[in-house]
């Protein structure tokens, strides 16, 4: 009896040992094997987007799935590793998805009870990738069970970050009680999750949903094929019989965007706004639209009230940046972007944005610093290497650029490009003869801008004046881009010292239609006819030069010229006054040229 009694008590001890809730340590080190990133990949397998994924067997995941298409590749990492996975099986009503992971011998996480009901106040652990940092565990509770277009939510307070989609919300056992949905955020850790009990109907809902499936097929198939306007009709059509379809109504925003169509682009985000009045992503859409259609006021006043859900959001952080840029205040806006790369140091629109306001500063070490930060974060992306060496070029560091693009690993396809960039490092490192080589190097392959590699050999050749070859080179970046006037320009500086002055004053008339009130221009113009023998011509050209900018000094040496040559001499000694002023140098040349010989001649 004695034996028996014992044994009870310790059944009795046994059970309720095995009650006891795991402290937050013990959970993390039991569930933290079952969640792991999840990233949607480019086809550089580069990642677009990092979310999280849950073990639901040794070689499947489950996710929550709103935005990914078939068109993206999809890998999981785990322990170090990482796998290739693809998707199985879709339940379109709730956004969640079934993935394979071939080979990648998971730890299937353990679910609670179906039956079970949660209970309000309940303590629960959040185990997700938030802000794309690894895999975290948070502490909170049960809120209560909240109905969102036609799907039961389990409402909680465990803090959830950008990132966390796809997370496991687990009891004090670890056990799975959802998957979270961050999307579904309604304010500072009120957070959602998808019912565990719902993953075994994913399969299900994948083959009996037939008429989504076809819908959704196409959608993807047209998308991929890129025709938009159809891919616009067949939204609107699905839609006509499916309005709260969040799917399709992104698919609507997609095809609007590709077609310029700003209209159903704002009709289709505030729809998606009303179905999801807490989703980052539909405000942030609409954001954009409001700044498409400069709309400042408006928009800071919607960015402000995403913040207060969103207060972790690198994206709405960026275009708040973006509202405040439009707006001119360039202080706030460079505070948003900063905050943005505070959650997620890739967010590349907030770097362009900081690039672009130290741009306005004209503080060439900040936009230098700002471009060694993505390339970085990205150094096997040519294009940000590429433009890392401009900004060293433009900060007066030719070596380092030249340096920087020796060491790079350039695919085959972005040869040209290396070259062009060499060329203009060698331009700028005083090598004319080299950079030649480098921009025809280029010219050979496919460079992305071709006008602009034309435009650089044409450069290049007239610092030598091997004027003919310029000439040649620059008609032919004026036939690539003919808008550009740039290459216009260039164009008719070479052909006025190779004395083809008419040729010249016909392309310096084209501009100045166009630019009236470029000093360089009309500068160049008053050359040009000074060459010519066209003096009076010439006077009139250079004085309206100087009329719209003064501090010229090659321009009034020039006029002083014209001025002497015209017989002008109270224009000369007044030019010559005001030349003083503005630069020394020049006024001495011009005194020497044009004073000092009629002086020695007086009687």
């Amino acid at each position: 009896m004695k034996q028996i009694i014992l044994l009870l008590c310790a059944g009795t001890f046994l059970s309720e040992a095995m009650a006891t809730p795991h402290n937050s340590v013990e959970i993390y080190e039991q569930v933290q094997r079952s969640v792991m990133v999840f990233e949607a990949l480019d086809d550089a397998n580069k990642p677009l987007k990092a979310l999280t994924a849950v073990a639901v067997a040794s070689d499947k995941v489950v996710t929550v799935c709103d935005e990914l298409n078939g068109k993206l590749q999809f890998r999981i990492v785990t322990n170090s590793k990482s796998f290739l996975a693809t998707i199985l099986a879709r339940d379109s009503q709730r956004h969640l998805c079934l993935l394979s992971v071939p080979d990648a011998q998971l730890t299937k996480i353990v679910s609670a009870d179906a039956n079970q009901s949660l209970q309000s106040g309940a303590r629960v652990y959040a185990l997700s990738n938030a802000l794309g940092l690894g895999v975290g565990i948070s502490e909170g509770v049960v809120s209560g069970i909240r109905p969102q277009l036609g799907v039961d939510f389990i409402q909680f307070s465990a803090p959830v970050s950008p990132g966390s989609d796809g997370g496991a919300l687990v009891d004090t056992e670890g056990r799975l009680l959802g998957i979270i949905t961050y999307r579904h955020r309604d304010g500072q850790n009120v957070n959602f999750a998808i019912p565990a009990k719902w993953l075994a109907e994913i399969e299900l809902h994948d083959k009996t949903d037939t008429a989504y499936k076809q819908f959704r097929e196409t959608a993807e198939q047209l998308q991929n094929q890129e025709q938009w306007q159809k891919l616009a009709e067949h939204a609107e059509q699905w839609i006509g019989g499916h309005q709260s379809d969040v799917d399709a109504w992104r698919w609507s925003v997609m095809a609007a965007e590709k077609n310029n169509n700003l209209d159903s682009e704002e009709t289709a985000w505030r729809k998606l706004y009303q179905l999801e009045p807490a989703s980052s992503t539909a405000g942030a859409g609409l954001l954009r639209v409001k700044l498409k259609r400069n709309q400042s006021t408006e928009a800071l006043q919607l960015a402000r009230e995403l913040l207060s859900l969103h207060q972790e959001d690198a994206e709405i952080w960026t275009i708040v940046g973006q509202t405040e840029q439009s707006a001119g205040t360039a202080a706030k806006a460079e505070e948003a972007y900063r905050k943005a790369l505070s959650f997620n140091p890739w967010q590349l629109t907030a770097y362009q944005g900081l690039i672009g306001i130290a741009e306005q500063r004209n503080d060439r070490g900040m936009v230098t610093q700002l471009w060694q930060s993505l390339s970085a974060l990205n150094p096997d992306v040519p294009v940000i290497q590429f433009k890392l060496a401009e900004a060293y070029i433009r900060e007066g560091r030719p070596a380092r650029a030249y340096s920087l693009l020796e060491k790079l690993t350039i695919p085959d396809a972005q040869k040209p490009d290396a070259d062009f960039w060499k060329g203009q490092t060698l331009i700028a490192l005083g090598r004319p003869l080299d950079a030649i080589q480098a921009f025809e190097k280029s010219l050979q392959g496919n460079p992305t801008a071709k006008a602009w590699a034309y435009a650089a050999l044409g450069s290049s050749y007239f610092q030598l004046q091997r004027y003919l070859e310029s000439i040649q080179a620059y008609r032919e970046a004026v036939r690539l881009d003919p808008n550009n006037p740039e290459w216009q320009y260039g164009l008719a500086l070479s052909l006025k010292d190779s004395f083809r002055g008419q040729e010249a004053l016909e392309i310096d008339a084209q501009l100045l239609k166009k630019f009236p009130n470029d000093p360089t221009v009309w500068r160049q113009k008053g050359f040009t006819e000074a060459i010519l023998g066209l003096t009076q011509e010439s006077i009139k050209s250079l004085e309206k030069s100087l009329e719209i900018e003064p501090k010229q000094g090659k321009v009034w040496a020039a006029l002083i010229e014209e001025y002497h040559r015209a017989g002008r001499d109270k224009d000369v000694s007044s030019a010559y006054e005001k030349l003083r002023g503005v630069d020394s140098a020049y006024a001495e040349m011009a005194y020497r040229s044009a004073i000092l010989p009629f002086e020695e001649h007086q009687p």
